[in-house]
């Protein structure tokens, strides 16, 4: 599953079909035409001749750029009052709440709904940082060394936003083990630092919160299948439910009304039809193009 669709469905409780992004690259425009692609979509090879040819298929044959101007459903943080929307993706531009937003990838930079926390957060958290190469055309150290940087930089955030408000409900996605793995090999020694990075960084957070209970899910596993510009790619078979109570999780789609009903509110008419406004819509391509999504 792409992590488009899976971070939309997990956050609205909605499937596809019906809140229609298919991927990071593309909307479900004309379901037939998507229901006939996916057909054979398993049968054009993830990597040829170095090309990431399905994503390349899939971004011409779905089109549109989905951003979350597209996606006209309550997410799960609207439901609940005083929520705090960290870095998930496809959430550029926040759309209005009571609580606080702060956009995820791939925004063309930080956003912050309401916008009079945006400086304050911007002076904290940098963002999604960019690939960097070396003269022979790999990736440079630099950049994984960036990923645990920015990813210190939202544990922080997060927890000085924690301090701004008690928030009700948190809902914060971590990119480090995702971004990490598209780019190192098996066996290197990073993959257990960043291991070891999380469960710390869980650990603060939780100290910090200090909730009554805690999810954590992915929206995929990793498997190691060079081709084009990643190393692991996107493992829809697999992935991670834990919980400190049963929550009972099965799908997706279970997300979303699992944790309505644990805060005792019914999933109602889930549209929720924003005024927003898309900016750097290039400049999101160019994010995606970046870190191999294009």
């Amino acid at each position: 599953m792409d992590s488009g669709t899976a971070w939309t469905t997990i956050t609205t409780g909605l499937s596809m079909w019906d809140h229609r992004v298919a991927t990071l690259t593309g909307m479900v425009e004309h379901p037939n035409v998507l229901r006939a692609f996916s057909k054979f979509d398993t049968l054009i090879p993830r990597n040829l001749f170095g090309v990431p040819a399905r994503i390349w298929a899939r971004k011409h044959i779905l089109g549109k750029q989905p951003t979350n101007d597209d996606i006209r459903y309550k997410r799960v943080w609207h439901y609940l009052p005083n929520s705090l929307s960290f870095a998930v993706p496809l959430t550029y531009p926040p759309k209005p709440t009571d609580g606080v937003t702060v956009s995820g990838f791939p925004s063309p930079s930080v956003t912050v709904q309401p916008d009079q926390l945006e400086k304050a957060v911007q002076q904290r958290y940098d963002g999604e940082p960019r690939r960097t190469h070396d003269s022979n055309g790999g990736f440079d150290e630099s950049y994984t060394e960036d990923l645990f940087s920015v990813h210190k930089q939202e544990v922080e955030t997060v927890c000085w936003l924690d301090g701004q408000t008690e928030f009700q409900f948190y809902f914060v996605v971590f990119t480090l083990l995702d971004r990490l793995l598209h780019v190192v090999d098996r066996g290197d020694e990073d993959i257990e630092r960043a291991y070891k990075r999380l469960d710390t960084s869980t650990r603060t957070l939780i100290d910090q919160i200090d909730p009554d209970d805690v999810l954590i899910l992915s929206d995929h596993g990793m498997r190691y299948a060079p081709r084009g510009k990643w190393r692991h790619i996107h493992d829809e078979k697999q992935g991670i439910w834990a919980g400190t109570t049963d929550f009972g999780l099965e799908t997706h789609l279970d997300v979303t009304p699992t944790i309505l009903d644990y805060y005792g509110v019914s999933m109602d008419d889930p549209t929720y039809d924003a005024e927003t406004v898309v900016e750097n819509t290039d400049e999101i391509e160019d994010r995606l193009s970046n870190l191999g999504y294009l």
